[in-house]
Formats: structure tokens, sequence, C-alpha cells
């Protein structure tokens, strides 16, 4: 299993393992308790995470109407969806680029290098 640390610009979001690898990588979220502390400066980042919590249990549920209704409501957070300043640091601290993850219940992630 592979560990990394997950960031947007300089937030340290939290911990990462990687428990599978297809075309994205997948694993836990172990969230930085700092992170979750809400403030001016990630409020937007831990709203984007509970939509995408969201959106991923309707989509797995089947439930179309509100899975379309969180994707309408990610149009709000387009610049951190877009934002190249997502990034890991693996074990041997080497800064590596992604997309922006996405976030499920059960602090599980997927994710996928730039």
């Amino acid at each position: 299993m592979k560990k990394y640390e997950l960031y947007w610009k300089n937030n340290n979001i939290g911990s990462l393992i990687e428990t599978n690898w297809e075309m994205r990588s997948y694993g836990d979220i172990l969230f930085n308790p700092a992170f979750l502390i809400e403030t001016s400066e990630n409020r937007r980042l831990l709203n984007l995470i509970e939509n995408s919590v969201k959106a991923s249990k309707y989509l797995d549920e089947g439930d179309d109407d509100n899975y379309d209704k969180m994707c309408e409501e990610a149009n709000d957070f387009l610049d951190l969806i877009n934002s190249p300043d997502w990034y890991v640091i693996n074990d041997k601290s080497e800064i590596v680029k992604i997309l922006c993850p996405m976030f499920h219940e059960n602090n599980e992630i997927t994710w996928q290098n730039k």
C-alpha cells in the first residue's frame, strides 16, 4: 500500500492510503484534524468535499434526480475542481500533481495523476 499526503495549495487535507489502482487511484483518507476546523480559508473546500460525498452516494444508489442536483451544485466549485493546485506528496517527499479528487462515503477517495 502506498501512502500520500493530499494538498490543495498549502492546505494539508489529509493522509491517503492507496488500496487499489485501475485508471484512478482508490483508497482511504484520514482527514487532517486542523483542516476539519472550518475557517474562511477552507470553507469552500469542505463544501466541495461534502458535495462530492453526496454526489457519489446518490450515484451509487441510482438516485439520478439527487445526483443531477449535486452535479448542478458542483458548478459553484468549478474553480476548485479545475484548479492546478491539487497534489499529493509520496513517501519519498516527491510532489505529484493530480486532478481534483473525488470524495466518497466512509472516508474513501479516488484520485488521478495529471
